[in-house]
């Protein structure tokens, strides 16, 4: 990345196999323009169901390992909401995990249920929050792998707790293609069945691409059919992300496997430095310097050639603080380059 002509090292953002600037990608990207353009111009219940799209929701069924279609929608953030639409009238009350990421929250209140929270990641404090509440017909709302501190849900012990009738939904936007052996994202990391859980995610992470899906069990197709307007009143993903998102499915079926391991290698090389770094599976992890220090660091990974990845965003660990993502693709100079910086900010302060 290039600021005031100078080149930076880049760790921000969520492009963790870089597969947004492989070349098939972006060459399949160029290729649609020409025979499908920006746009499909309607919704997919009209005109606008183009045969891309099937093709995209069976390559991510397949990837995923999903016996029920895949559903598309038009971005990873609305993928919840389209979700919790489909569930309508199946649930008395929600309960979200303390740090659920915005779209989990944003389609919470669209229920118009009442809401609760419960410790983040802490299954018995899951079934307390259930204890509290009347009624087993509960909403469960979590993100898998959550993005700013590469820690994972314990889904497995969150199903074990819940009652029958309760429905777990889990958001996997950033476990999808860089966690599990095939990169099927936390269900596999945790050994949980697609089939148990209610599934969203987007195609603008590991993928590289633009766009959301949701998943389910038998008959989740026909119910967001049904039910989602905002599924039915609207315009697709642009065709030219769904088969660049095609294209980059049936790339990372082919190199995958070697990018993610390249993934874990940069991810060990952050581990130790600074506590909390590389603790959770993820490629991404947080700092939050108190007493002046965040402008320091801001000024020492600047010196280094490294774009600081300063941030505000709701459900961060602070209300300012650096967010660090590891690619792939960052070399070996470059990581090392990170830690030396990191590794003496936190020596000379102590």
């Amino acid at each position: 990345m290039e600021e005031g002509g100078r080149r930076l090292s880049y760790f921000g953002g969520s492009d963790y196999l870089k597969m947004s600037w492989h070349a098939r990608v972006r060459a399949a990207g160029a290729a649609a323009v020409e025979t499908m353009g920006l746009s499909a111009g309607a919704s997919r219940m009209t005109t606008g169901n183009l045969e891309v799209y099937k093709e995209l929701e069976e390559a991510l069924r397949a990837f995923l390992g999903i016996r029920e279609r895949v559903v598309l929608t038009s971005s990873g953030y609305v993928a919840p909401w389209v979700a919790v639409q489909a569930l309508a009238g199946s649930h008395d009350r929600v309960l979200l995990d303390a740090r659920a990421h915005g779209c989990l929250v944003d389609a919470a209140r669209w229920t118009g249920l009442p809401i609760g929270r419960f410790p983040h990641r802490d299954a018995d404090g899951l079934r307390g929050a259930l204890a509290e509440g009347a009624g087993a017909r509960v909403l469960v709302m979590t993100d898998g792998l959550f993005s700013q501190s590469g820690e994972v849900a314990p889904l497995g012990a969150y199903l074990e707790v819940l009652p029958r009738g309760a429905t777990l939904l889990v958001d996997d936007a950033h476990g999808v293609g860089v966690l599990g052996r095939r990169g099927r994202g936390t269900i596999e990391w945790t050994g949980v069945p697609a089939g148990r859980v209610v599934l969203t995610g987007t195609l603008s992470k590991a993928l590289g691409c633009y766009g959301g899906w949701v998943a389910g069990g038998a008959g989740f197709r026909r119910r967001v059919l049904e039910r989602s307007a905002l599924y039915t009143g609207n315009t697709p993903m642009p065709p030219v992300c769904a088969a660049a998102a095609l294209e980059s499915l049936w790339v990372l079926a082919e190199e995958g496997g070697v990018r993610r391991e390249r993934l874990a290698t940069n991810m060990d090389r952050m581990r130790g430095v600074v506590s909390g770094a590389g603790d959770g599976p993820g490629p991404m992890f947080s700092l939050a310097p108190t007493g002046g220090g965040g402008a320091e660091l801001g000024r020492r990974l600047r010196a280094a050639g490294i774009l600081p990845p300063r941030m505000r965003y709701p459900n961060g660990p602070a209300p300012e603080y650096f967010r660090f993502a590891i690619s792939s693709e960052h070399s070996a100079g470059q990581m090392a380059n990170l830690r030396e910086v990191l590794d003496s900010f936190h020596r000379d302060r102590g």
